[in-house]
């Protein structure tokens, strides 16, 4: 009835999106024109056929499994794990990094409104999918900084054709990539550098790859792997080629169009599934855990104990009065607002990140919180505000994560929720907010914040029926979030798409907020499935009925009937404890934002959320179908017939 995507799906959203691994393709010239000659099509590259297939969850082969081991050597199977496929590093590195070093945004409100403003007018685009798009936009980004590793490569591909690329040409790539000019800040020490062969099935066999394959693992210690092509197949498949797109690349595609489908043969789909779930699970994440273990063995235990404090604390007082040129490399370059690569600063912050790639978010939790005390003593405000913000994100995915696939997690007590309100979010929200658009004025940043924090804390809220803890901050951040986009595109006098998709939210979110103790939610979900005017003539029926029975029996015992008495309301008895009234309110004010921007496809979709509360059949005599109300005015828009006072 409520109109709006799943808070658990939008959590999946965001571990594809953002808190998975990205991994760098660097493809030759004559790998790219054989996928150009399989798929028929002059444009293709390989990063554009590999990109799809990183959301394993939907590209991947039946019965996959993906087996990860945390700290403690515990071993969980996931059904799914999401990487990027990205452009090589080396590209990255050029286009997002000026010649100023000035700190960029992670994209353009400008970009992301008009791309809301395209897909809220394209009628191929499902209405309902508005907010998961903006969302997976406002997530979405390949942008290196210094101050987090997320977006940090963790695997470099180079993709070759056995055919025309020899050994020598691909170690000359290989050295090239080394000695690329890169950022201070940056560790290419800890890449896992693998290389694809590909070759052609009509002309050779993998036999006779195999001694190219074997060359390459003892000349150059890389891992190396081959997909093989051109095999007879008569079907297609299509595949997206804007999964993981971000806001620029999606806007481009607006100016310049083009199909957003690559057509591969279905043989050559099942054999780039197979290889590259072989070489995630085989490759990828055995090379994740083995540095994890490597840096909470040679970096993180030393600094947990009594003399790595220690030291710490001699260090910071000896070395108070020496100039920064004399600093060790651990110590923070406040010109260039980075840790140097290989200081213990940046490898922790780093096992903190794969931690949470690999989904060990109780570990990563207690590492952030272990080197922000760190980021802190150094005044690196920038390094603290991202620590801060993933205390936050990782502590929420720790609350919700499922204890076994058949087990969810416990319920949080009232003690824990109290710390993680009042001692952990609301003060480092304000914090991080504040280093963002204050210290370094980027305010994208900080609603990327908002909108994932107040997504996690509904995804809990409705988990757990906690809507009394959160329901007042999941709305403070959406209003937030929306003064802050409002602030920024205040020069335009035109009416604004991303506000009418956050009052949608906001209505969907103010609807799933139930007041009730666990025991009576299936009697309000059951209510929210029933239409108000369906609710309302079956109440009507029975308590017809009800009186009938009740005058026949009173004529016989002459007991007096109230016949003017008013039949109460199905919901009676749960008056109050929802919020249906003022999401009702919010998906109005969402379609007068849409009334403005002439969509009336979108109002149509959204009247049918406000039925329970609000008479949509007709124009009514009721207060809120008065002239100079906006429900009125949408009514009017829609052509809904007006009914008679009489």
């Amino acid at each position: 009835m409520f109109p709006g995507v799943d808070p658990s799906t939008v959590r999946q959203l965001l571990l594809q999106h953002t808190f998975s691994p990205l991994v760098s393709i660097h493809s030759t010239h004559s790998a790219d024109a054989l996928f150009q000659s399989e798929c028929q099509s002059a444009s293709t590259s390989v990063l554009q056929v590999f990109r799809p297939y990183g959301n394993n969850a939907k590209y991947g082969i039946p019965n996959q499994g993906y087996k990860i081991t945390n700290t403690q050597l515990v071993t969980r199977t996931y059904g799914s794990f999401p990487v990027r496929f990205e452009p090589s590093l080396s590209e990255l590195l050029t286009v997002h990094h000026q010649a100023d070093d000035k700190l960029r945004g992670l994209f353009s409100l400008s970009s992301l409104e008009l791309l809301m403003k395209h897909r809220a007018s394209d009628q191929a685009q499902a209405p309902e999918n508005l907010y998961t798009s903006m969302f997976r936009k406002v997530i979405t980004s390949n942008r290196i900084v210094s101050f987090d590793t997320l977006n940090h490569p963790v695997a470099q591909l180079f993709v070759i054709d056995a055919a025309t690329d020899s050994v020598e040409s691909l170690r000359s790539a290989i050295v090239e990539f080394r000695n690329f000019n890169f950022p201070r800040y940056f560790q290419t020490a800890d890449l896992l550098v693998h290389v694809i062969v590909l070759y052609d099935t009509r002309t050779t066999d993998e036999n006779s790859v195999a001694p190219m394959l074997a060359a390459i693992r003892s000349t150059l210690s890389v891992s190396a792997s081959t997909i093989p092509m051109f095999q007879a197949c008569s079907e297609n498949v299509r595949m997206s080629k804007v999964e993981n797109a971000t806001v620029e690349e999606d806007v481009q595609r607006i100016s310049m169009p083009e199909d957003e489908y690559l057509t591969l043969p279905k043989t050559l789909d099942s054999t780039l599934r197979s290889k590259l779930h072989e070489f995630i699970s085989r490759t990828l994440v055995p090379h994740m855990e083995r540095k994890i273990r490597l840096w909470d063995d040679s970096v993180l235990a030393p600094k947990k104990s009594i003399t790595g404090r220690f030291f710490s604390v001699s260090r910071k007082i000896f070395n108070a009065n020496e100039s920064a040129d004399q600093h060790l490399a651990g110590s923070y370059n406040h010109t260039g607002n980075y840790y140097y690569r290989s200081s213990p600063e940046q490898s922790i912050r780093k096992l903190a990140d794969w931690s949470l790639m690999l989904k060990d978010f109780k570990y990563a939790y207690s590492t952030y919180d272990l080197i922000k005390k760190d980021y802190t003593n150094d005044k690196a405000w920038l390094y603290v505000a991202a620590a801060q913000e993933m205390c936050i994100i990782s502590l929420l995915l720790a609350q919700t994560q499922p204890l076994a696939s058949d087990v969810m997690p416990q319920v949080p007590s009232r003690n824990t929720l109290r710390k993680i309100r009042h001692d952990i979010i609301e003060p480092y929200i304000d914090n991080l907010t504040y280093t963002f658009k204050s210290r370094f004025n980027v305010t994208t940043y900080a609603i990327k914040t908002y909108l994932v924090v107040a997504e996690l804390l509904l995804n809990m809220s409705v988990m757990f029926n906690l809507s009394h803890w959160w329901a007042d901050l999941i709305e403070r951040y959406f209003l937030t979030c929306m003064a802050e986009i409002d602030a920024y595109l205040a020069s335009s006098d035109s009416p604004h798409v991303s506000r009418a998709i956050l009052y949608e939210r906001l209505g969907y979110s103010t609807a799933r907020a139930v007041f009730v103790p666990d025991g009576y939610r299936d009697a309000v979900e059951t209510m929210q499935t029933v239409s108000a005017g369906e609710t309302k003539k079956s109440f009507s029926s029975e308590t017809e009925k009800t009186e009938t029975t009740s005058v026949s029996e009173s004529t016989k015992s002459d007991e007096y009937i109230n016949q003017n008495k008013l039949p109460c309301e199905a919901d009676t008895s749960f008056k109050g404890l929802t919020r249906k009234r003022k999401s009702a309110l919010w998906y109005i004010l969402s379609m007068r934002e849409w009334l403005l921007l002439n969509n009336n496809r979108q109002i149509e979709r959204l009247l049918r959320s406000i039925e329970e509360k609000y008479d949509i059949s007709s124009n009514t005599a009721n207060w809120y179908d008065r002239e100079d109300l906006i429900l009125a005015h949408i009514k009017a828009r829609s052509q809904i017939p007006v009914v008679s006072n009489d």
